[in-house]
Order: C-alpha cells, then structure tokens, then sequence
C-alpha cells in the first residue's frame, strides 16, 4: 500500500504542474512537483534509496516530457544525492531549516536544468535563467510549510510510514 501511494503522488507531481497549476502560474512559473517530490524522498529515505527515486522520478519526468532524454534524470539525480547529503546534517523537523533547504536545493536543480537546457541548444537569456530559477525556487519554498508537515508526519506515524516484513 505504501508503494502504491508514493507511486500515486509521482504521477500527480507530473500531471498537477499542467492542470492546476497551469491556473496558478505566477507570470508563466508553476512549481517543479517532481523536483520536490525527489526532494522529499531523499528526505525521509537513505541516501541509496533516495537517488533510486530521484531517478526514477527523473527518468519518468524525461519520458513525459519527451525533448531531452536524460536531462531531468541527471538533474534529479544531483538533487537526490545533495538532499541526502544535507538531511544528514539537518534536522528534519524544523519546518523552516527545511523550507530553506528546499529552497537551496531547488535552485541548484534549476540551475543545473538551465544549463543542460543552453547545451542543448535553447537560447535563453540571463534574466530568463534568473527569473526561472528563483521562481520556481521560491514558489517551491513557499509550498513546503503546506505539504511538508502532511508528508512528514506520514512518513512517520501514517501510510508512508517503512514497516519491516516482520511487522505487516
């Protein structure tokens, strides 16, 4: 049951950012749901496991997007192993510290994203590069204190929650 319900919050993190928050843009950024979803999952998992999602969520996320085969699965992949690395060192519970690595996290992402996106031949201009990456890093931000506190205490009392063989 677990699995299928991370399973389900996948692939609501690919089609939300094209339905709803499609009317919820704010100057043509929406939030990058994927991104935050690997960012969650490295959270509250080791750090194998959490790039085993990040990739797989990047992998899906090149499949349905279609132009770039690879690069989000690169990109998600960093940003697992960099929230991995930092959960290590922070402390989950303080929703603001997290808010924050959110934020940080995500703009390395967004960073790394527009510049495959400039190898591979789109021709942005720095003030698109800049006003995409800190949008879509703000508006990140600005949905943890909403989803955060509801998946963590998932992850650790509710569905999420990991429970060994010997206790199902």
């Amino acid at each position: 049951m677990r699995f299928v319900i991370i399973v389900i919050m996948l692939l609501l993190s690919l089609v939300l950012p094209g339905t709803v928050f499609y009317f919820w843009s704010w100057s043509g950024i929406k939030p990058d749901l994927i991104m935050l979803f690997a960012i969650y999952m490295a959270l509250h998992h080791r750090l194998f496991t959490g790039v085993i999602w990040g990739v797989g969520a990047g992998i899906l996320q090149d499949f349905y997007l279609g132009r770039h085969i690879g690069m989000y699965s690169l990109t998600l992949t960093v940003v697992a192993i960099l929230t991995g690395w930092l959960s290590q060192r922070w402390y989950k519970e303080n929703f603001p510290l997290i808010t924050l690595l959110v934020l940080m996290v995500t703009v390395v992402g967004q960073f790394l994203i527009a510049f495959l996106s400039l190898g591979a031949g789109l021709e942005w201009s720095f003030q698109d590069v800049i006003r995409v990456v800190l949008g879509v890093s703000v508006y990140n931000a600005l949905l943890v204190p909403v989803t955060y506190p509801l998946i963590h205490r998932s992850f650790l009392y509710g569905v999420l929650r990991y429970r060994p063989k010997y206790e199902r």
